[in-house]
């Protein structure tokens, strides 16, 4: 009776397939192309927050604390 499971038969499926050395080479080949193709920008446009602000007021909803808390304090800020 074979009690090895799914994961065991595709483990002895890649230990025995003449096809795993070339995907173990092919994987990092895949990776360093990817790496030399992708475009990169030389200075890309980041936007940082200059600050964070965490505010809880109990039984308001989302809206709520967005119109009366956070809107207010933005303009202050």
């Amino acid at each position: 009776m074979d009690r090895q499971g799914v994961a065991g038969r595709l483990a002895l499926a890649f230990i025995h397939s003449r096809l795993t050395p070339l995907l173990m080479l092919a994987a990092p080949l895949v990776g360093l192309f990817a790496v030399v193709a992708l475009p990169r920008e030389e200075e890309p446009q980041i936007v940082v927050p200059m600050i964070d602000v965490f505010v809880t007021m109990p039984g308001a909803s989302a809206t709520e604390v967005e119109q009366r808390v956070t809107r207010p304090l933005e303009k202050l800020l």
